[in-house]
């Protein structure tokens, strides 16, 4: 599974609020995930699909 390119995700931002941009890699799964927001979106073959319709939430675990 190829990783995404550190200088593209240095330029990318969220699409919903324009925070940056980290990546969670878990299982056989990498996500575009931003903490500000709490939104990420799929990445396939190093790609990242920021669509509002590939879009899911996740919640961030109690403190």
């Amino acid at each position: 599974m190829p990783a995404l390119d550190e200088g593209l995700m240095a330029v990318l931002g969220c699409p919903q609020c324009k925070g940056p941009l980290t990546v969670l890699s878990y299982e056989e799964q990498v996500k575009a995930r931003c903490p500000r927001c709490r939104c990420e979106w799929p990445v396939e073959e190093g790609v990242p699909h920021l669509l509002q319709e590939r879009m899911s939430r996740w919640d961030a675990p109690d403190e």
